[in-house]
């Protein structure tokens, strides 16, 4: 009888307990379905009631594709999570990240902190103005071109190796060449050492910066970043605790790159770091302190080559795949830069984009149709009483973002063609490059510090090895898909072949 009473006790608790929880479930997703401010927003099911839905495509590496069929299926304004609204018209772009103040960074960039903030996911307006004053100069225009002689140091190890493979003919991955090569240039421009990777052919830091991307936007998307972040080691998900690994790496590898370069004397070659440690902020001479270098030479590492190689790999896929726009390419080049003369590595960058129409339009159509940022970068509206954005009132603490791939597949401001490769899309009746609604490098005061770089690196490598080289596929796959936890890549590899220009070979 004793047993029986325990047991039926039991039950009762059991009971109870299950009504309570299937209560305030059911309490909570009335309110989220009908209650909420959100309420009448369109969106996936599940995305109304749980982050889970947008981390579980960040970690199928296809929210940005998922976001874009949500837009076709629900309108330009779509609840992409409780709090979340993902936008796809132009209109909002100005609204969301030119705001300033008026629309803070969200929790979300807290998962990419592993020092401390920095100037990327740093949500502290008044320390982001301050390193962005630090930090202009050495990422102007002009800093940046002083460098122009590290990216010839490396295209010189490219171009004799495609030489190598001409020669023996054989097939090789033009995406992992391509990945060596910009590694290495952010190895002499950021460190002012080159990581020797398309020596070695081996950069284990490559694959650990695509594992530190999926776990940053992952620890963003959810709550309790700071508490997870302590425990994922002490998990027993093999896959989880091998992302916190490579992130750990890679903080050895940032932090062995910054002392190395400390207890080494100055030198008159110019690089980031050397930027950064001299950095003064131009209203008190400020300098920063040794962990903010180690947290913005931590960003260098990150952004500064994945998502130019995965660029630039891309870029040559659209032209190798539309014979017509290469050939264009290629006879513009030839009209108005000549054939490099056999003692010059590579073109000068100054002028090669005003010289040059035709391919900017190309460069622009790559950015459109496969961005690699694919990002969501969460804004939350400050203002009381909200905001109105393309007719629609948003309240306030709403979280609002434009993934790039959405904006630059939408058919109302691209046409019906979007998926593809249309350069002339960018060129006016006169022949110059359109202003557009591309926002591939962010805009507004948060706009991305190193696309100064990025773009030095895409047009001096795209002029010099079409000037040089013909590429042959081998593959005769039409489509690419790009896989992207937030900055992507292509899918699987990019087999080619290639031969030297005016080789017989």
């Amino acid at each position: 009888m004793e047993c029986f009473e325990i047991s039926f006790e039991s039950k009762t608790v059991l009971i109870i307990t299950t009504s309570v929880l299937l209560f305030f479930v059911t309490a909570y997703v009335i309110y989220q379905r009908f209650f909420h401010p959100l309420a009448n927003y369109p969106g996936p099911f599940l995305a109304s009631l749980t982050n889970g839905w947008k981390g579980y495509y960040i970690y199928k590496l296809s929210l940005h594709e998922q976001l874009l069929k949500a837009h076709i299926e629900y309108g330009p304004v779509v609840r992409v999570g409780p709090k979340d609204l993902h936008l796809w018209n132009a209109d909002a772009i100005a609204p969301i990240y030119k705001s300033g103040r008026k629309m803070a960074k969200t929790e979300f960039y807290d998962g990419f902190t592993a020092f401390r903030p920095n100037l990327f996911g740093g949500r502290d307006e008044d320390i982001h103005s301050l390193r962005r004053r630090q930090l202009s100069h050495g990422f102007s225009q002009a800093s940046i071109w002083n460098m122009e002689s590290l990216i010839d140091d490396q295209m010189k190890i490219l171009i004799d190796k495609l030489k190598r493979l001409a020669e023996k003919q054989g097939v090789f991955d033009l995406k992992r060449l391509i990945a060596f090569y910009v590694f290495d240039i952010l190895g002499d421009v950021a460190f002012g050492r080159s990581f020797n990777a398309q020596i070695s052919e081996v950069a284990p830091e490559i694959p650990a910066i695509n594992d530190h991307i999926l776990l940053s936007c992952l620890l963003g998307t959810f709550p309790f970043r700071s508490f997870f972040k302590r425990i994922i080691p002490m998990l027993p998900i093999p896959w989880l605790r091998h992302l916190m690994e490579s992130r750990g790496k890679l903080k050895e590898t940032c932090a062995d790159c910054v002392r190395n370069k400390r207890q080494q004397p100055s030198t008159s070659r110019s690089y980031l770091m050397q930027h950064l440690v001299d950095a003064k902020d131009p209203e008190t001479d400020a300098k920063l302190t040794d962990e903010e270098v180690n947290s913005e030479a931590w960003a260098m590492l990150i952004a500064g080559s994945h998502s130019t190689s995965g660029t630039l790999s891309l870029l040559f896929w659209h032209l190798i795949h539309n014979d017509q726009a290469l050939q264009r390419v290629d006879k513009e080049i030839q009209d108005n830069l000549g054939d490099l003369p056999g003692d010059s590595i590579s073109y000068p960058i100054q002028g090669l984009e005003s010289s040059l129409s035709y391919t900017a339009a190309c460069i622009q159509e790559s950015f459109r149709i496969s961005p690699t940022f694919t990002m969501c970068l969460w804004r939350r509206v400050l203002n009381p009483g909200g905001v109105d954005i393309g007719g629609c009132h948003i309240p306030q603490n709403t979280n609002l973002a434009i993934s790039n791939y959405a904006l630059h597949h939408n058919p109302k401001i691209w046409g019906a063609d979007t998926k593809e490769f249309t350069p002339e899309r960018f060129l006016g009746a006169d022949g110059k490059v359109l202003a557009n609604n591309l926002i591939h490098f962010s805009v507004g005061h948060r706009m991305c510090i190193g696309r100064h770089l990025a773009m030095m690196n895409i047009w001096k490598t795209l002029t010099t090895l079409v000037n040089k080289f013909e590429f042959h596929l081998v593959s005769a796959e039409r489509r690419v898909r790009v896989e992207s936890s937030g900055i992507g890549e292509m899918e699987g590899p990019f087999l080619c072949t290639v031969k030297l220009k005016g080789s017989d070979m």
